[in-house]
């Protein structure tokens, strides 16, 4: 999509729900490929964390979580991680941007945006509805959206975010990284680490078999290939950039004693909402 067409875009997401709630629009649920049950069990209920940057494409995703067992990157465009990232810092702008229009129009009419489901996968693209409640007959209405447009209406309305639990039995393997002030992470071959004042970065979570067995949970990465690491931009150009795809040796800090251990090999592209 063009920066040119974007908003034309943004300002037909709007106009819709203008129209849905006059109750000149109807839209059921789109199906597209791998679809869940509806029952409770088949769905896990996630915050939207962050927004990060794939380290491979510099493309913007949105990070939604229930721990950092279980995370979801999504691919997003600019204008709506950008959207998703001042509902989530709070930021107070001048004039309504579209999201904030959407959920203005929602509040205005008597309606609620109750949750928000990234329900099936298609061709390497997610895809999600709005769950509307209508004023009038107390009635719910399904909505096909854009994940990334749900996600930036529900950081705004307080609206749960729901994922498909199947779709998180074959996440990809994406390294990104998030410079928020308030959450600054990195997951890189499986390895999610935060920064450690003065100590170097703590490992809160490592996805798969390789991973765990390398680095454990608690352990503090202190050293890249033998060279030291101070903080985050450091231990990504030294990870990030590290030749090769196999195995890459670091040393911890693990109960108090340093241990050589390893981050574990590349794997697996990722997919787009």
């Amino acid at each position: 999509m063009s920066p040119r067409a974007r908003p034309l875009y943004l300002v037909g997401f709007g106009v819709l729900l203008v129209a849905l709630l006059a109750g000149t629009v109807v839209l059921g649920p789109a199906v597209h490929g791998k679809v869940t049950g509806s029952g409770d069990e088949d769905w896990l209920e996630v915050e939207v964390a962050t927004v990060g940057i794939d380290l491979l494409t510099q493309a913007p995703l949105a990070l939604l979580r229930e721990g950092w067992d279980e995370v979801l990157p999504i691919w997003i465009g600019e204008v709506e991680a950008e959207a998703i990232l001042l509902a989530l810092r709070e930021v107070e702008v001048p004039r309504p941007m579209t999201h904030d229009l959407t959920a203005s129009i929602l509040a205005g009419m008597g309606a609620e945006l109750e949750e928000v489901r990234v329900h099936s996968l298609r061709d390497g693209t997610y895809f999600g509805s709005l769950h509307i409640r209508m004023a009038e007959g107390n009635r719910v209405v399904e909505v096909d959206t854009r994940p990334s447009d749900g996600l930036a209406l529900a950081v705004r309305t307080g609206a749960r975010v729901r994922v498909a639990r199947e779709l998180l039995e074959d996440v990809p393997e994406v390294d990104f990284v998030s410079w928020e002030r308030e959450q600054q992470l990195v997951r890189i071959r499986g390895v999610t680490v935060e920064p450690v004042e003065g100590e170097g970065m703590r490992v809160l979570h490592s996805t798969g078999a390789a991973a765990a067995r390398a680095v454990r949970a608690g352990d503090i990465i202190v050293a890249v290939r033998e060279r030291g690491i101070e903080g985050l931009e450091d231990y990504v150009n030294a990870v990030a950039l590290a030749s090769g795809t196999g195995p890459v040796p670091v040393t911890v800090i693990r109960e108090g004693e340093e241990v050589p251990a390893a981050l574990p090999p590349r794997r697996g592209p990722g997919r787009v909402g």
